[in-house]
């Protein structure tokens, strides 16, 4: 008799966060999940909409600031045949901090590993260039380009699509895990806008001195 395959050990990063903690949607914060859904609505940076329904995977939830309790993002998922499923991911602008994103992306991305997603798939408008730049840290390249595929803010975008399996994911924790909840060192910002900031932090760049130029001599 064939012997039954071990379930893998799970990632265990947890719900809880240095900056951010995540709640599964209930009746006590389904209205700040609908206040936020609306503002993502409005302002779409992923290509999923719609309703996630029921998944197996993990629930949709909300992501709150440790420090105000305040709601500032939702992450959900819509779970498709063959055990993948589209991740979805929206940090409300006006609430977030540069950072929040990656954490509470990790802890999410993490549970639904745990709870027997496959692959994860990623819709990624070609403007949203904080997960753009999350994705290019953890090595999650773009598998195809559907051109000018959603329309918003009065024109047409590009709709980047990647995707990456348990053991990829993986191999993210264990690189970062010392900066991931759980681990013995501060968190960090990853993306654009932490590039950004360091950019404008850095001191001037300085010429080195020139060796003056000879004059030149003229013909007669």
């Amino acid at each position: 008799m064939p012997s039954k395959r071990k379930a893998p050990d799970p990632i265990g990063l947890g719900l809880v966060g240095s900056w951010t903690r995540l709640e599964p949607l209930s009746a006590e914060n389904a209205h700040e999940f609908e206040e936020i859904n609306s503002s993502r609505q409005r302002n779409p940076v992923m290509g999923a909409m719609g309703d996630s329904g029921s998944s197996s995977f993990a629930p949709p939830m909300v992501v709150r600031d440790r420090r105000n309790g305040l709601a500032v993002g939702i992450l959900e998922n819509h779970e498709q045949p063959g055990g993948a499923a589209v991740f979805v991911a929206y940090i409300d602008p006006e609430r977030g901090r540069v950072g929040y994103g990656f954490e509470a992306i990790s802890m999410y991305l993490s549970c639904m590993f745990d709870g027997g997603a496959r692959r994860v798939i990623t819709e990624v408008l070609e403007f949203n260039k904080d997960m753009i730049g999350i994705q290019r840290k953890v090595d999650i390249l773009p598998q195809a380009r559907l051109r000018e595929h959603v329309y918003t803010a009065g024109r047409y975008w590009d709709l980047i699509i990647s995707s990456f399996d348990r053991a990829h994911w993986v191999r993210v924790v264990n690189r970062y895990r010392r900066m991931l909840p759980g681990g013995d060192r501060g968190p960090v910002a990853f993306g654009v806008k932490d590039l950004e900031r360091s950019r404008q932090a850095a001191p001037p760049k300085t010429r080195s001195p020139r060796t003056p130029r000879q004059p030149r001599l003229r013909r007669r």
